[in-house]
């Protein structure tokens, strides 16, 4: 229940965030989109309260990616899949002592047909709180993230499987920034299912990762933090008070 609340919540942020942003510029030939990505991932091994390093995938383009706007300037047209892999070193529950390091894939339908893109991604999390950088040819990615546990609760006890919810937005590259090594933009073809990557995994350099510079995205992220918080807050009032009273008992006539 508190998952389907936060996700239903980063749902409402993708449409808050497009209206203070003024929504993405639909430049001919340019990647301008505000996206909500959600995509489950397998940690190997399990991150606890000890650091842990290892690596994560979400097996495939297994995750989902909505978004409105345009890729390579073709108008966006429904839902896409989403996949990514990489690793991570020295994480706990609370904090990640290195940006994770991987690469990404997806696929979205667009009034010229299906376009597949991959790039790398980084991050920098405390806690649920996550921001992600995702750099592609000509494209790059700012967005806030929340990161919850699947199975076990992570504090108490280890968790293999996490849900990333990321809202963001696509933007053309700044000029001068480093092309992404290989990257593609392809139609797929239908009888060959996109996967993501190689068998191979790469520690690509860490993005920069620098705070927001527009108030209505920090009001966005305050909207989230306080949502969040909330949820926590509920939850944990509940446990207590079953933990003091026990369950309830009806009294027989």
């Amino acid at each position: 229940m508190g998952q389907t609340r936060i996700v239903g919540s980063l749902a409402v942020l993708v449409v808050i965030l497009s209206v203070v942003t003024g929504g993405p510029a639909l430049a001919q030939g340019v990647s301008a989109a505000d996206c909500l990505i959600s995509v489950p991932v397998h940690l190997s091994p399990a991150v606890s309260m000890a650091p842990t390093s290892g690596t994560e995938t979400s097996g495939g383009e297994t995750g989902s990616i909505a978004c409105t706007g345009t890729f390579d300037g073709q108008r966006v047209t429904g839902s896409g899949t989403f996949g990514y892999e990489g690793s991570f070193t020295g994480i706990t529950c609370l904090f990640d002592s290195a940006p994770l390091s991987g690469r990404y894939s997806f696929t979205v339908p667009t009034d010229a047909g299906s376009l597949h893109f991959t790039g790398t991604i980084t991050d920098a999390r405390i806690a649920i709180i996550d921001r992600f950088e995702l750099s592609q040819s000509g494209a790059h990615l700012t967005g806030t993230a929340a990161v919850v546990p699947m199975n076990g609760t992570c504090l108490i006890t280890p968790t293999t499987d996490i849900l990333i919810t990321i809202v963001g937005s696509f933007r053309p590259a700044p000029a001068g920034t480093p092309a992404v090594t290989n990257p593609t933009v392809t139609g797929p073809s239908a009888a060959v299912p996109t996967q993501v990557l190689g068998p191979t995994m790469h520690r690509q350099p860490s993005l920069p990762v620098t705070g927001p510079t527009n108030l209505g995205f920090v009001g966005v992220l305050a909207m989230l933090c306080y949502l969040l918080a909330g949820i926590a807050f509920s939850s944990s009032r509940k446990h207590r008070r079953r933990a003091l009273h026990g369950p309830d008992q009806r009294v027989r006539s």
